[in-house]
């Protein structure tokens, strides 16, 4: 037999397959090696891989053994061996976020100002805004869509708003419409107006958005995602002021007295109109406007019976047709 360079481990064991037993001399001649050396280096290998055993009282014989149950042995040692690597990593991806939010609450932290950071960890955002909260001296911009807030996210946020207001510093909240026929939400709105911050509700709002003192902003991200974007360059913090104050020279002001029914209602409409013509799915739609699928559609059903359209293509027709887009 001619010399075979490189001879695969499954090869060997497939050979095995049809013999009494073999020896790595037996190896080393059958696939013309280098000498017993080499044989008993792949003699090694299918031993570590549980591929082969000595039969009783043999040891330099071996015989081979079902793959299944070194499948088993190895594959589940790997992945319990992975599952732990992924366990580690995630709680040194936690520690070193937290120390970035020392890092940053510390003298050094001052010095070396990034104008642009992703925080993936929730813990570490909820740290992140009650620093920048504690150390907030002028105005703090808020801009929650949505009411999905756990209880315990809404006393962390009550307690941070009103420790700010008992300083001085002037709180802006917005909501969407959807926030004043939660009760969660309209206790803690009074709280904070009786308190000395102004609130108002918009129809849709582009996403949470956090500014401190017009000097850094925190953009959070999905529920999924967990985390934050925080942003120190001044340009661009500038412009997501300027984008806040947009939606709040049009927001309504937050009156605890009354819901406001009709008027919030209308405003929803016109912001579905506005959605449906530029082709938004419903699912889309409902998460602008903080309300479920559900809900978003009997709103969409309403609005379409006010044109007497019986489908989207037709309702668009109709509102362009009559320009009352901006006056439903």
């Amino acid at each position: 037999m001619s010399p075979r360079p490189g001879v695969g481990i499954f090869e060997v064991y497939e050979w095995s397959l049809g013999r009494d037993d073999f020896s790595a001399e037996d190896v080393a001649k059958e696939w013309d090696l280098d000498g017993p050396g080499e044989g008993e280096e792949i003699v090694t290998k299918l031993l570590e891989l549980r591929l082969v055993q000595p039969p009783d009282n043999q040891g330099d014989r071996y015989v081979p053994v079902d793959p299944s149950a070194a499948s088993f042995q190895l594959l589940t040692r790997s992945e319990l061996e992975l599952l732990e690597r992924k366990v580690a990593i995630g709680r040194l991806r936690d520690d070193l976020a937290r120390m970035s939010v020392l890092f940053q609450s510390s003298r050094f932290g001052s010095q070396v100002a990034n104008s642009f950071d992703i925080v993936r960890s929730r813990e570490a955002v909820g740290l992140l805004l009650s620093r920048a909260a504690a150390n907030s001296s002028r105005e703090v911009l808020c801009m929650q869509p949505g009411s999905g807030w756990s209880v315990e996210e809404l006393g962390e946020a009550r307690n941070r708003e009103l420790e700010m207001l008992d300083r001085g510093v002037c709180l802006r909240v917005l909501y969407q419409h959807t926030a004043r026929f939660d009760m969660p939400f309209r206790e803690r709105a009074a709280k904070l107006t009786e308190s000395g911050a102004e609130v108002r509700t918009a129809g849709a709002l582009f996403g949470s958005l956090f500014i401190f003192d017009r000097a850094t902003a925190y953009i959070l991200l999905s529920d999924e995602e967990g985390g934050a974007v925080v942003v120190q360059e001044s340009s661009l913090v500038n412009f997501l002021y300027s984008c806040f104050e947009h939606v709040w020279a049009t927001a309504k002001e937050f009156d605890i007295r009354r819901a406001e029914t009709e008027v919030i209602s209308r405003d929803m409409k016109q912001e579905i109109v506005k959605m449906l013509i530029s082709g938004v799915k419903d699912e889309a739609i409902a998460r602008r406007l903080g309300v479920s699928v559900r809900t978003c559609r009997k709103h969409i059903g309403q609005v379409m019976q006010m044109f007497g359209a019986t489908s989207r293509f037709q309702f668009g027709y109709l509102v362009k047709e009559a320009n009352l887009d901006e006056d439903v």
